[in-house]
């Protein structure tokens, strides 16, 4: 019953995000961003953030003089694994930049998350109601002693 509540709670907290194009000047504060690199920014910060970094994601912290400063959560590198960061914080130079999105979330697929979550939990308490709601019946063929 404990792990059916858990599992209910996790559903419900769940959310989807979707990265859109940045529509203002720049992100607000603390707004979680994804920002690709072009290929020679990304040789340029190869002793910052590793070797073939394609997308830097984490929290946009402000702007600086030398360009963007991020705290970092994890890189994604061209061939696609994700690395995670600890929220080092990182300026990335303007030139560096190819495209910023901002994470924004997606009120469509989480409402689907939780109807299926919901769904699954209920089929799962009417299956153990069903299966193990009874007494248990007497199939030895003894009644009982005299």
């Amino acid at each position: 019953m404990r792990a059916s509540i858990a599992l209910a709670a996790l559903c419900l907290t769940a959310g989807c995000y979707n990265y859109s194009p940045l529509t203002t000047a720049t992100p607000a504060p603390g707004s979680y961003v994804a920002i690709t690199l072009t290929d020679v920014g990304s040789q340029e910060l190869a002793r910052y953030l590793g070797p073939n970094v394609f997308v830097v994601r984490g929290r946009y912290v402000g702007e600086k003089d030398q360009g963007v400063l991020v705290s970092v959560a994890s890189v994604e590198l061209v061939r696609g694994d994700e690395v995670p960061w600890a929220g080092e914080q990182v300026t990335l130079p303007t030139s560096a930049i190819a495209a910023v999105q901002v994470r924004q979330f997606a009120k469509g697929r989480s409402v689907l998350l939780a109807g299926v979550g919901i769904t699954g939990l209920v089929a799962t308490t009417a299956a153990f109601a069903l299966n193990g709601g009874g007494t248990p019946s007497n199939t030895s063929g003894v009644i009982g002693k005299k």
